[in-house]
């Protein structure tokens, strides 16, 4: 046990655990301050909650309020429950600590988004802070939970993208919102999704993919270890420029949320090794997908 203790990098797990809750409390304001109180929606499950407690109170004319945070979180305890036993755990701690922050700040209620009326203006700067957040908690290899879960799940058995089910979902979603209570939520929630997204790619990637080529002289075991891993390695021989020392590159093109799985075992390996890390857009052949453990 002390052994392990002293493999973990515990200023990296510090590091971690900061932006996680810096990303989740840029997130939650975004949509405390600004979507929400403009009765726009999110996507997952936040904006599941959301058009359920809309719903709720249109029916009840106000009579019975249901609090975001409360609700959200109910959602979200039997997808955690499936990600302790399908994903790798430190994945799943961080998650965690980022669905109870989300939740306890959706907890709170504001009738009046900041911008007051300007629901463009609202959508835009909410959809900003949502793509900070989530780019900044994504970006230390965790998540705010919620339906990339299932959707990766999904993704794994049936060949379809992740992105094909998110369009699936929130399509619906917005749709649902749109038909409910009008046409220019729907537009003004998919404007705010659409920035989110493309601040959300910014911070992160906007890949699904990563290839990984890796430079170092412990060729033969770091290609040991990392065929031990769900993905394919070719190996190349080469001779460094300055030094005329003999290396080897190591070629992987592997799932984006595997990266820092990936990234531990090499520098376990040669902590000296040189990484570059390139998004890939389309693959042709045989590629493993694995869900996160």
């Amino acid at each position: 046990m002390k052994n392990l203790l002293k493999l973990v990098d515990w200023k990296k797990e510090a590091r971690s655990i900061f932006w996680v809750i810096i990303g989740t409390v840029i997130a939650g304001l975004g949509i405390l301050f600004f979507i929400d109180p403009s009765k726009l929606y999110t996507g997952g499950i936040t904006g599941l909650s959301q058009l359920i407690i809309n719903v709720v109170e249109l029916l009840t004319t106000n009579d019975l309020v249901i609090n975001l945070g409360l609700l959200s979180f109910i959602l979200q305890i039997p997808l955690l429950v499936f990600a302790y036993f399908k994903l790798r755990k430190r994945f799943v701690i961080y998650t965690i600590l980022s669905v109870i922050i989300f939740s306890i700040i959706l907890s709170f209620s504001v009738e009046t988004p900041i911008m007051g009326n300007d629901v463009l203006t609202n959508a835009l700067i909410g959809g900003i802070l949502g793509g900070l957040g989530n780019g900044l908690i994504h970006k230390v290899g965790a998540s705010g939970g919620g339906t990339s879960i299932p959707f990766q799940y999904w993704s794994i058995k049936t060949g379809k993208s992740v992105g094909f089910y998110q369009i699936i979902f929130h399509g619906a979603l917005i749709l649902a919102a749109g038909a409910i209570f009008g046409l220019d939520i729907a537009i003004y929630t998919i404007i705010s999704q659409l920035i989110s997204s493309v601040v959300l790619d910014k911070i992160f990637t906007g890949y699904n993919l990563m290839k990984l080529e890796i430079i170092t002289t412990s060729g033969r075991e770091m290609a040991d270890q990392l065929k031990m891993l769900p993905h394919g390695v070719t190996m190349m021989n080469a001779v460094g420029a300055y030094t005329y020392q003999a290396k080897t590159v190591l070629t992987a093109v592997i799932s984006v949320h595997e990266i820092q799985k990936y990234l531990a075992l090499i520098r376990q390996i040669d902590p000296s090794a040189f990484v570059v890390m390139t998004g890939v857009s389309n693959i042709m052949g045989k590629f493993t997908k694995k869900i996160i453990n």
